[in-house]
């Protein structure tokens, strides 16, 4: 199995729950950010979240990037009004993909383009906490309303998935128990590790790509 590591990663897991308020639910995207992953549809309805009836406090934390990438959204969510509530991180090493995932309360995969699903999601499922996506065939040959939460590719359809998400901790524990028995059920062990080898190499990938220069 392929392990990226680079003097630019850090590879020491942090304790993400150390920047955040002890009542925030920490939203998670993990990835590159290239604009087919839908950034800018996941800061908008993260915004637009905020205007909505909302119980919990939220943090958005996104652990992947370029810098140059990162400083773009960076400035975006200042003039925006939510800089602190977005947490950047940065790329980290891959081997530590479970300990983030295990710090999550809610996952994001807001991409609007693409019909090949992300490998990540067999983590994401595999991980024991809900999903949201958007809903086209880049995720929807993998997921369903049983196991995730699917949205519109748009900020305020976004917006009410994180909503729906955020208020009903009911909801999150189901969806996130149906999805990780739906990966266990149709995906052999053998199957589910050659899936999980594919994850570290895309990640590997999207890290290499995002790290080279243009």
């Amino acid at each position: 199995m392929m392990k990226y590591h680079s003097a630019n990663m850090n590879n020491i897991p942090e304790n993400i729950r150390a920047h955040c308020q002890p009542d925030e639910l920490i939203l998670m995207y993990i990835g590159n950010l290239e604009l087919y992953q839908g950034i800018d549809l996941l800061l908008d309805g993260f915004k637009s979240a905020q205007n909505l009836a909302l119980k919990v406090a939220l943090k958005l934390v996104i652990i992947g990037g370029k810098d140059g990438d990162i400083a773009k959204y960076k400035l975006k969510t200042k003039n925006i009004g939510i800089d602190h509530q977005v947490l950047f991180l940065g790329q980290r090493s891959v081997e530590n993909l479970g300990h983030y995932l295990a710090q999550a309360d809610i996952l994001l995969s807001p991409r609007i383009k693409g019909r090949n699903t992300p490998m990540k999601l067999y983590s994401y499922l595999d991980s024991g906490k809900p999903v949201l996506a958007t809903d086209l065939p880049t995720h929807n040959w993998v997921l369903d309303k049983e196991v995730a939460v699917l949205s519109a590719p748009n900020p305020e359809a976004f917006a009410q998935g994180i909503l729906y998400l955020a208020n009903n901790p009911q909801v999150r524990q189901t969806l996130a128990v149906a999805a990780k028995h739906m990966v266990q059920k149709r995906h052999s062990f053998t199957a589910y590790k050659q899936k999980l080898n594919s994850l570290y190499d895309s990640l590997q990938l999207e890290f290499n790509n995002a790290a080279s220069p243009r």
